[in-house]
């Protein structure tokens, strides 16, 4: 009972973070936004995995190959291994001291033209009308990697837009309304509920904040991966993440 009351509190938590999102975030005005279809067309998708031959890579894989099916069109990178037209090279994570101070200088950050990673990613942020998310939960929680992700790339003028004077922020990628995230954990369900899976919070709770007002997120998750589990458990994942995205 305990740990059913604890995943609909949980619940509870992320619909009243959304539902706050008006008055946090208020959208932009219906004369300044685009309007786009709400099918899904043009897909960035992100994985954050360390090593080329992975659980994560191979979801990845899965992601795509369900999209592609479906006539998406995807984009797709790895924070560990950004392509090779852009410079390759992991994508750094840590927001630096000139950032911090240029922070606030809407669409005139010079890292949006001195880095290419963060430039090409704001690319896709803008071009794409879906995002997809593919990462292994450590500590209940993103890899810092992705937690980056955002940090450097949906900086004021991108994610968001803010009034000094007034104090208001506006939502930035209306583009988006859909999100996908795939991930691992290494605990049950049970235990990551009762750790709170603060990764879940942050994206459905509050990146959707930045994303069109109709954005929905659909969750996939493979538990208990630390434990002793069959093989066909994770092969049956990988179709039915392929089967889910042919769908998108």
């Amino acid at each position: 009972f305990g740990m059913m009351a604890a995943l609909a509190a949980n619940r509870v938590l992320a619909t009243n973070l959304c539902r706050v999102s008006a008055t946090m975030f208020p959208r932009w005005s219906s004369a300044a936004r685009q309007v786009r279809s709400m099918s899904t067309s043009r897909v960035f998708l992100v994985c954050s995995s360390q090593t080329v031959v992975s659980f994560s890579n191979a979801i990845a894989d899965s992601v795509e190959k369900g999209l592609s099916t479906s006539g998406k069109e995807v984009r797709r990178i790895n924070l560990y291994s950004m392509p090779k037209e852009i410079g390759g090279g992991e994508f750094a994570p840590l927001l630096c001291p000139q950032e911090r101070k240029e922070y606030f200088n809407e669409n005139q950050q010079t890292v949006l033209t001195d880095d290419n990673h963060v430039k090409y990613i704001v690319e896709s942020l803008r071009w794409s009308d879906s995002i997809v998310l593919v990462y292994p939960t450590w500590w209940f929680n993103i890899p810092a990697i992705l937690k980056g992700f955002f940090d450097r790339c949906f900086i004021p003028g991108v994610g968001f837009r803010y009034d000094p004077v007034a104090q208001k922020r506006e939502t930035g990628l209306q583009n988006i309304n859909k999100v996908g995230v795939v991930t691992t954990y290494g605990f049950t369900e049970e235990e990551v509920t009762k750790a709170g899976d603060a990764g879940r919070l942050m994206i459905t709770g509050g990146m959707t904040m930045l994303f069109s007002p109709s954005c929905s997120v659909d969750w996939k998750a493979l538990y208990g991966m630390q434990g002793s589990q069959p093989k066909e458990v994770r092969t049956k994942f990988l179709s039915e993440v392929e089967a889910a995205y042919s769908k998108w």
